[in-house]
């Protein structure tokens, strides 16, 4: 047989005596491996980087490029660091990943701020891995960086979101601790001053009168300053919401102009209403509010003799309904429009008169409640000539009209019943407004206790007609007196009622719910107490303690 045939038969071996198919087989298997893992590479949506034992860059995969902006020949070379790094990367987290990778374990998932190749800042969290030899020497690292900016800025978006809805707790409770403390000095100016009305004033000096009238508008000026800032205050809150329904603005329109009659009557003003009747879509009392802030503006700023217009009408193109109130006032200038809806800024509009009144604060008001309703306030105006405040809501099916509600008659001077009346107050001129006010009373019997402790022991002693209750006392809450009294079976049915300086609609229902009959929210309105306590039964009568 020929020699090369026989060498042809043979097997061909290496030097390690390992056959040459067995080592094609094995590379072709390697390769196929090595194009599976690159594929795989290049498919994952996480960054990957394989780095030599310097931590030098030798590979990325595309989704690092497009990560970073850098391609693999910028990054050659280059430490994953030294290119990333920037103004906004944290230096600690740098030297806690060396320390880590220089002890030999992983880094796992640590998020970090890095720079893309155009400067821009974007968060990551790496996850770098050595990889040591068959001896234990790393001889390279593989890292692996996921895109977290997202959810770093919603993180940072609900961070935002929750500290501002902690602000507006804090703002809120500010200020309904303001307007308690602000409402007990004002009971007291507008109390004192409802009693000296009630009085005879024939032979009182007419100086004194005009004062004493001066007296009682200014506090009636805090009282709606000390509103409008809680009402401003309480439309910033996200729970806010208003009852929108279809509402026929010509019944509407004939209120608000009848809240206004006496108003235009001593300013010798007419108001002229022109409404085509259409429906819009609002909730009926914010806006009958918005459009008596409107014409009373108007009716103010308007000289003597003059004209207030009443426009309503629909804009069809844009699906909504407009008021239009114009004036024939001075006008307001074109670089002072965008300040009339800033809270507590008041253009220099009104009459001499009138100079007195306002605090800015009612626009502010009036059109955050049009925002809540979807609609909003629009203003032209040209000097000398006057101005024109739209309303626009949108607009709503048709509906019958209501009956316009009529003007309540001025309460009578109210008679009381024989009574006995505890009177919890720590506040010395709120005690003493409610012992001048049942001095004229002969027939009551008032006992006065500035704490919960003496309050209760003044009920259980005296057995009271009625209990008027402070919330707010220097030994406890009136609350808590309050389900004290209803826990006993001699006071489940005495009439208690809340006079408090607190005028959040959920303190009052939370008062209601304690067991209180009735919630009276100072400066007190005297008559209005005045005619709860003409329909109490009286057990007996009851001389004056001071009898």
């Amino acid at each position: 047989m020929p020699q090369n045939t026989i060498e042809a038969d043979l097997p061909v071996t290496t030097e390690q005596g390992l056959p040459m198919r067995q080592i094609q087989a094995a590379l072709q298997r390697a390769q196929a491996t090595n194009q599976e893992l690159a594929l795989l590479a290049d498919r994952v949506s996480d960054a990957v980087m394989i780095c030599d034992a310097q931590r030098c860059i030798r590979w990325v995969n595309p989704s690092f490029s497009r990560l970073t902006g850098f391609s693999l020949s910028e990054s050659l070379d280059q430490q994953p660091e030294e290119l990333l790094s920037g103004p906004h990367t944290e230096a600690a987290l740098i030297t806690r990943i060396n320390q880590t990778l220089a002890q030999g374990h992983a880094v796992e998932n640590l998020e970090i701020c890095h720079h893309r190749k155009d400067g821009e800042p974007f968060w990551v969290a790496r996850t770098v891995h050595p990889l040591p030899d068959a001896d234990g020497q790393v001889t390279r690292y593989i890292e692996l960086m996921r895109d977290v900016s997202a959810q770093r800025r919603a993180e940072a978006e609900h961070t935002r979101r929750l500290q501002a809805e902690l602000t507006l707790v804090a703002k809120a409770d500010f200020l309904a601790r303001m307007g308690h403390s602000m409402r007990s000095p004002l009971n007291a100016i507008m109390g004192f001053s409802q009693l000296l009305d009630m009085q005879d004033q024939t032979g009182m000096p007419e100086t004194l009168q005009r004062q004493l009238g001066h007296i009682r508008t200014a506090g009636q000026q805090l009282l709606s300053l000390l509103d409008q800032a809680l009402e401003f205050a309480r439309l910033d809150e996200p729970s806010v919401t208003l009852r929108p329904q279809r509402l026929a603005m010509t019944g509407l329109l004939r209120e608000v102009c009848s809240a206004q009659e006496t108003l235009a009557r001593a300013h010798n003003v007419t108001v002229v209403v022109d409404c085509a009747p259409h429906t819009v879509w609002a909730d009926p009392q914010p806006t009958k509010d918005i459009l008596v802030q409107l014409l009373n503006n108007a009716i103010r700023v308007s000289p003597s003799g003059s004209t207030v217009w009443l426009r309503a009408r629909e804009v069809t193109e844009e699906r909504m309904g407009i008021v239009e109130v114009r004036d024939q006032g001075a006008g307001i200038d074109q670089s002072d429009l965008p300040k009339l809806f800033h809270p507590f800024t008041r253009l220099d509009r009104a009459t001499e008169a009138d100079s007195g009144e306002g605090h800015g604060l009612g626009l502010a008001v009036a059109q955050r409640m049009a925002a809540l309703m979807h609609g909003r306030i629009e203003v032209h105006s040209t000097l000398g000539e006057g101005s024109v405040f739209g309303l626009k809501l949108p607009l709503a099916e048709r509906t019958h009209t209501a009956t316009p509600t009529s003007a309540r008659p001025s309460e009578p001077l109210v008679m009381l019943p024989p009574l006995r009346v505890v009177h919890i107050e720590d506040n010395a001129l709120n005690r003493s407004l409610v012992e001048a006010l049942f001095a004229t009373y002969p027939q009551v019997r008032l006992l006065s206790a500035d704490t919960a402790a003496d309050g209760l022991a003044c009920i259980e002693s005296m057995q009271p007609d009625v209990a008027l209750v402070d919330i707010n006392l220097p030994d406890g809450s009136g609350l808590d007196l309050c389900r004290q009294l209803r826990a006993k079976a001699a006071f489940k049915k005495l009439p208690l009622i809340a006079l408090s300086g607190d005028a959040l609609p959920d303190h009052i229902a939370r008062a209601l719910q304690a067991g209180f009959n009735q919630y009276l929210v100072k400066p007190l309105q005297i008559n209005r107490l005045l005619t709860i306590l003409a329909a109490l039964p009286s057990t007996q009568a009851a001389p004056p303690l001071n009898s």
